[in-house]
């Protein structure tokens, strides 16, 4: 299967799932503040265990692409980075 064409720069949009709410916005706010970026929270569970937020950051190459992936993924509340 080929690697799909991204051209950059470019807005890319990541779905990320955690629990405790108040601490994973406050360090989705802190990781992103020096991107061009924004993030609103999207959904919670219906037992208020688990919030999605969606996050969009312009990022300038595959490599920052990639380190914002990892960089999400590593907050402590993060279950899921899509």
């Amino acid at each position: 299967m080929d690697k799909p064409l991204i051209a950059y720069p470019c807005e890319w949009s990541y779905k990320i799932i955690g629990a405790d709410r108040a601490l994973i916005a406050d360090a989705i706010a802190g990781f992103l503040e020096p991107f061009d970026s924004r993030f609103r929270e999207s959904r919670q569970s219906r037992t208020g265990k688990f919030t999605s937020f969606e996050v969009t950051v312009r990022v300038e190459t595959e490599a920052e692409r990639n380190a914002v992936f990892d960089g999400l993924r590593s907050i402590p509340s993060v279950k899921l980075v899509l």
